[in-house]
């Protein structure tokens, strides 16, 4: 049954489409109306029983399934939750009771040197969490590190290992695995993770939010290894620090949040700035533009980030904010990396005469940097690592934060960069900042030397080592796992979680139900497989004729699939999809 005594719902006369009401006095969680998030908090909580019952049978395997399930379902649906305290008690009991890898119980040989495991669900050459593991790795040079990923197989037809991560493991002395058992099976995955976590003093797992591979291994054993998540998706739902002992912060949080819709045990937030790399020598700007084809007494603004980060159904977008500007600025010139030359994007390049230019994906921007004069932070989700690098090359940075105070989490923010942007919460001050910095080229050049003075102190050198420094010290100190407190799940609705849902609806499609069963059950013996789609189907789920076929028909099918697709993809997530 659910953590919670009484339910999250109750029919309403209206559709949810406001923040939730004040607790009642008893204390109880808040009552939500039979919305979207209710109605996916419910089925949730429902996946959550199947799971709990199949453990309670002792059928891990089952559970596991289910489990992972849950969390895709978490994430990127909208739950009314943040964080599960019961879905990460639920994890560890699975993880305890899996059965040991042989020879895990050798004592691991400690040298000198402190030996830290990064663990990835991919590594990626786009986006910041890839980054933030090898900077750290290039930075501290007092450590050896390796690196595990778990999720790799996904996206092997896709992205590569980025070089520079495997260059800064092996300069340190390190190695790179990725988990060779299947993506399907987490339990085997788990074991043979926790054989790699039990050579470790330090595991930093950065993780994707639906990743339950790390907590499984983790639950039991590595009795001696330090465990440390790295929040590096703040805005998300996400599951693994039911096996920290401390949670690494890229910025600060709100203690309220972190408690109340995560779950948390705030004591153990610590703080660890992104690293930001020195950028090497560019040209000049006039060049640079020169080589981009553009006028070069122009002003050219950029921004840069994965391209979800610029949907806003029912929100305000960066283009709302920009276009009208560049209508009274001729002279100006706004080029976006991340988002394709379609849809909206092609619209406002139509609409500017080509003044709007949407490159898609591209992983070198040094000639961008050095041409542009403004940075624009990506709107309504802010990507914290691109306004940092940004900064770094002495760019005015420009950002936008709405009034709804539940709303900041998705808006910019970070040491270094807190008071030295420019920043809004309307767009007709935005606009006049804009405008502003366009117009003016000496608040710009000044603007941007602060921001590179203040990033340089935080997010480089000593400044940066002093900080992990402290970490280490805190993990060290901190003796018991588990930074998730003994309560239960409290979900909520508030304007936070409703943009969210229109967001990852808008961004995912509607077959992806039936392929996340299959997922998630391939691994089960037939008969258990078949149950739980009946039940799941009654739960809502879709279901798929490849998961309710028996064997030996199931594995020529899948064969089949697999030699057609040239693959056998996982589950489409947004932040990939958009």
């Amino acid at each position: 049954m659910s953590d919670l005594s009484t339910p999250l719902w109750q029919p309403a006369a209206e559709p949810l489409a406001r923040p939730a009401a004040a607790a009642p006095a008893s204390g109880a969680p808040p009552r939500l109306p039979l919305g979207p998030t209710a109605r996916a908090h419910q089925r949730f909580c429902r996946v959550l029983d199947l799971a709990e019952a199949r453990l309670a049978r002792g059928d891990l395997p089952a559970a596991a399934a289910l489990a992972k399930l849950a969390t895709n379902e978490a994430f990127p649906a909208t739950v009314g939750l943040f964080g599960s305290p019961r879905l990460e008690r639920l994890l560890i009991d699975i993880g305890r009771q899996m059965s040991v890898p042989e020879g895990a119980a050798v004592p691991a040989v400690r040298g000198e040197r402190r030996q830290v495991l990064h663990v990835l669900t991919y590594a990626k050459p786009i986006g910041g969490d890839s980054r933030y593991a090898w900077r750290w790795i290039e930075l501290d040079g007092d450590s050896r590190h390796s690196v595990a990923l778990t999720s790799q197989q996904e996206v092997a037809h896709t992205y590569e290992i980025p070089g520079e991560l495997t260059r800064a493991v092996h300069a340190s002395g390190g190695s790179v695995h990725t988990l060779g058992a299947p993506i399907i099976d987490p339990l085997a995955q788990a074991r043979q993770l926790r054989v790699l976590c039990e050579d470790a003093d330090v595991v930093v797992l950065h993780l994707y939010p639906y990743d339950i591979v790390p907590m499984l291994a983790l639950a039991s054993g590595c009795d001696s290894t330090r465990v440390l998540l790295v929040n590096h998706s703040d805005h998300t739902f996400w599951v693994g620090a039911g096996v920290a002992h401390g949670i690494a912060h890229l910025r600060s949080q709100n203690d309220t949040f972190l408690a109340e819709r995560r779950g948390l045990d705030v004591e153990r937030r610590m703080l660890l700035p992104i690293p930001i790399p020195t950028p090497p020598p560019a040209m000049a700007r006039r060049e640079a533009k020169q080589a981009l084809g553009l006028d070069p007494d122009g002003v050219l603004l950029l921004t840069i980030a994965s391209p979800f980060k610029y949907s806003a159904p029912g929100q305000v977008g960066l283009l709302d904010l920009v276009i009208p500007v560049l209508a009274r600025q001729p002279h100006a010139h706004f080029i976006a990396v991340g988002p394709s030359d379609d849809g909206d994007w092609h619209a406002a390049s139509l609409a500017t005469g080509g003044r709007v230019q949407a490159m898609g994906r591209r992983w070198d921007n040094d000639v961008l940097f050095a041409a542009a004069d403004i940075y624009l932070d990506s709107v309504p989700f802010s990507s914290i690592t691109s306004l940092l690098e940004a900064g770094c090359h002495a760019l005015a940075l420009l950002g936008y934060r709405g009034l709804d105070e539940d709303m900041r989490l998705l808006g910019p923010g970070a040491p270094g960069i807190d008071d030295t942007m420019e920043m809004a919460s309307v767009p007709g001050a935005y606009q006049t900042a804009l405008e502003r910095l366009i117009e003016d080229a000496a608040l710009r050049r000044a603007r941007g030397e602060l921001a590179r003075q203040r990033i340089d102190e935080l997010h480089r050198g000593d400044g940066w080592r002093s900080a992990l420094a402290a970490v280490y010290a805190q993990l060290a100190a901190t003796p018991q796992r588990g930074c998730v407190g003994t309560q239960g799940d409290a979900a909520q609705s508030t304007s936070l979680d409703e943009a969210l849902g229109r967001l990852f609806r808008s961004v995912s499609d509607r077959h992806r139900s039936a392929r996340l069963v299959r997922h998630c059950l391939a691994p089960l013996p037939y008969a258990s497989r078949l149950r739980l789609a009946v039940q799941l189907g009654a739960l809502g789920f879709e279901s798929n004729a490849l998961t309710c076929l028996p064997p030996p028909l199931d594995d020529w099918a899948r064969r089949l699939k697999r030699r057609l697709d040239r693959s056998d993809p996982p589950p489409a997530h947004p932040q990939d999809r958009a």
